[in-house]
């Protein structure tokens, strides 16, 4: 069966506001094992739009659609498929395309959504819980770690991270620019403003007392160096992003034989993990969704028309939340 589309399309790499543009689609024509899935709601994300830049084009075929994250309903599988998946709300994930009116799909893909999670959690389940999740698991079970510290605290991914270290007893810092005087005392034994010159010595007093075991990092750059330095002999450095758009220093792992450094990359492990691995860490999301632990802020909630709209509330004013795009 063909499908009507509509989707946001960029046929050159670029600046994401220059080059990308609503178009009419090609209907999409599914091939054997696949869905057709029916886009309710798919947020911007920072991941979505690098490669847009070109930063990736090895591996970035063109034109491209973005939106690797978002839910939408089966609405077809092929004819040689079961079709006990029609009707349901799933996670199209594997893949970008979601930034679009009808996204094909391998059922392999396709990760059932419970009735009781609500659109906008389900759009917004899979990649900063994920990752969140799959890095305290690797990184956050030895019985030695008894402080951490998380940078860009104010971020919906690192304050699921808080809530799932102090769950597990570990004492957890987190490192923002300008908090709210009601960030400390939530996720965190304490905050610590980065935009005061002197929060490295803040960090390093605050450790003084103990050890400082585990830093989970997403800035990068000169901050991200400071806070591998400020780690005790031995611990864990976990970098995961690059909000700064500056990289980590070659020089670190040189300056700091000692620590345990990792890359997390979480399509690395989406595409290495077994179909019951994946459903099994969806279910890990779902609960803590239940539970409140997991909380994604959304800003405003748009039509793909309104793209360029979105990507300006996005680039400029990502802090405030989310965005929404509903096809």
């Amino acid at each position: 069966m063909q499908h009507s589309n509509q989707g946001v399309i960029a046929h050159r790499f670029g600046p994401p506001p220059e080059v990308l543009q609503v178009e009419s689609l090609a209907p999409a024509e599914l091939e054997r094992g696949a869905a057709a899935v029916r886009m309710i709601a798919s947020p911007i994300n920072p991941s979505d739009l690098i490669p847009v830049s070109g930063a990736y084009p090895s591996r970035t075929t063109l034109p491209f659609i973005p939106g690797f994250e978002g839910v939408g309903t089966v609405e077809t599988v092929h004819s040689d498929n079961d079709p006990a998946l029609l009707g349901q709300r799933v996670l199209p994930i594997g893949a970008a395309g979601g930034w679009q009116s009808v996204k094909p799909c391998s059922l392999v893909w396709c990760i059932p959504v419970p009735d009781d999670i609500s659109d906008t959690d389900a759009a917004t389940a899979y990649i900063n819980p994920l990752t969140a999740i799959r890095m305290i698991d690797l990184h956050a079970s030895s019985p030695g770690i008894h402080t951490a510290v998380v940078n860009a605290a104010g971020s919906a991914i690192a304050r699921t991270l808080g809530h799932l270290l102090t769950q597990r007893g570990i004492r957890t810092i987190g490192l923002m620019r300008h908090p709210r005087n009601e960030e400390a005392g939530s996720c965190w034994a304490h905050v610590i403003d980065t935009s005061i010159g002197s929060w490295r010595e803040e960090l390093h007093a605050f450790t003084g007392t103990g050890s400082l075991d585990l830093a989970f990092d997403c800035v990068g750059g000169g901050e991200g160096i400071d806070l591998a330095q400020s780690l005790s002999r031995g611990g864990t450095f976990v970098h995961y992003g690059l909000l700064s758009g500056q990289p980590l220093s070659p020089k670190l792992r040189q300056d700091r034989p000692d620590l345990n450094i990792h890359y997390f990359r979480l399509r690395e492990w989406v595409h290495s993990a077994k179909r019951a691995q994946l459903v099994s860490a969806f279910t890990q999301v779902f609960n803590l969704v239940r539970e409140g632990v997991i909380r994604t802020r959304i800003q405003e909630e748009l039509p793909l028309g309104d793209i360029a709209e979105g990507l300006a509330l996005s680039l400029s004013q990502g802090s405030q939340g989310k965005v929404l795009l509903r096809p």
